[in-house]
């Protein structure tokens, strides 16, 4: 097994797509480095100058009003907790950078979806190649065991994912603490957002492997792509479209991303609207749900299971010319 995973190795790593894809993920994601130190910036004095006073006011207003603003809030049948209004602060008014852990932590939100999909696409691509070039045809002559070749298949590329995702995720988290260091700010929660590059690495390889099976069963590089665009229409037009809607809204703890933002966020919190009938009037209110983290890790291992349990059952009995 472990010279089919080399000889898979080598293919991989020779392949033109594989540089390509990896080289546009990183320019991107180093292009995504200018938004990252401008939020660490502090600003200048003039700037400072100009929004200090629209910060005061605002503190003033807040002061004198927030408990009148929570109770109307309250009373209109939302919960204390979504009436919440939280004092202004001088992030919110551009007087200080904003926190380190908040920047990479959308940092790493944009890196590790942005890799994941690009795995994705390679994953199917690796596989979808090879059954239109005809050399899956030509290898399987020499190595007979089906099984075997498509466990050295997809351990290569889920290997491959968790290496490209864990390079990543470092490289957010170290460019980010460089850029801070340099504006003189402070550099916290540091082992939060390490727990959650490394929740990345699962969400990488969720996507790798899915990508693979994909192509295995379409047989063509193509069918991964084409599945992953019709289902990102699926996704515009449930939340874009249908997002309003109450039974919309009650979906996600059974969709892909909601689980996959649950793996990645350690827990996924989403808003149901609903409409009651009340003496009033219609009242439109929000409840608050969470898809937990446990919810989305077993989601996807029972996902993951039937899909690689189907694409070898079609690889074993199907014929690949």
């Amino acid at each position: 097994m472990m010279r089919l995973i080399k000889a898979e190795v080598n293919r991989l790593r020779s392949r033109r797509i594989t540089l390509v894809t990896l080289l546009a993920a990183f320019v991107a994601l180093a292009a995504f480095q200018i938004i990252v130190n401008v939020q660490l910036t502090p600003p200048s004095a003039q700037e400072v100058a100009a929004n200090q006073a629209a910060f005061e006011e605002s503190k003033k207003e807040w002061a004198a009003n927030h408990e009148m603003w929570e109770k109307d809030c309250t009373d209109s049948g939302m919960s204390p907790s979504q009436c919440a209004i939280p004092a202004p602060t001088e992030q919110d008014y551009g007087l200080t950078p904003a926190a380190f852990n908040t920047v990479v932590n959308d940092s790493l939100s944009v890196s590790t979806y942005l890799v994941a999909l690009a795995l994705f696409m390679l994953a199917g691509s690796y596989i979808g190649a090879e059954f239109s070039s005809g050399s899956l045809a030509n290898w399987l002559s020499f190595i007979p065991q089906r099984w075997r070749v498509f466990t050295s298949k997809i351990v290569t590329i889920t290997a491959f994912s968790l290496l490209v995702c864990a390079v990543a995720g470092t490289l957010m988290i170290a460019t980010a603490a460089i850029l801070a260091s340099i504006h003189g700010g402070d550099i916290t929660d540091v082992g939060k957002l390490v727990n959650k590059a490394l929740r990345g690495l699962a969400v990488g390889a969720i996507l790798t492997v899915l990508g693979f099976c994909i192509g295995l069963i379409t047989r063509h590089t193509a069918g991964a792509i084409g599945v992953l665009l019709g289902y990102l229409f699926v996704w515009f037009v449930r939340a874009a479209i249908l997002g309003g809607q109450e039974w919309a809204a009650r979906l996600t703890p059974w969709t892909p991303e909601g689980n996959l933002a649950a793996v990645l966020n350690n827990g996924h919190t989403y808003l149901v609207p609903v409409e009651e009938l009340t003496p009033q009037g219609l009242n439109y209110t929000t409840i608050e749900r969470v898809v937990s983290a446990t919810h989305g890790v077993v989601y996807w291992s029972v996902v993951l299971v039937a899909v690689v349990t189907l694409a070898l059952m079609i690889f074993q009995r199907r014929d690949v010319n």
